[in-house]
């Protein structure tokens, strides 16, 4: 993990369900795919990819996949 990075996480560490979240963002799915995954609004799954593209410091879902499959916090 780039040192950079692991200080973010250190700093801001994500959520379970945060985590959760970013592991179906991995596998491709749709924001209203992870709602019905886990159970809750499309607004909520929004929120979490918001605070998740904070934390990791990414602009974008696809930046944020990347990240966390580089640094080993999804695999």
């Amino acid at each position: 993990m780039q040192p950079e990075f692991e200080e973010l996480i250190e700093i801001s560490p994500l959520t379970e369900r945060e985590l959760e979240t970013l592991e179906l963002i991995v596998s491709g799915k749709s924001n209203t795919e992870i709602a019905e995954a886990l159970f809750v609004t499309v607004g909520t799954v929004k929120t979490h990819v918001h605070n998740i593209l904070q934390k990791l410091g990414v602009d974008d879902r696809t930046q944020a996949a990347v990240r966390a499959l580089r640094s080993g916090l999804v695999t």
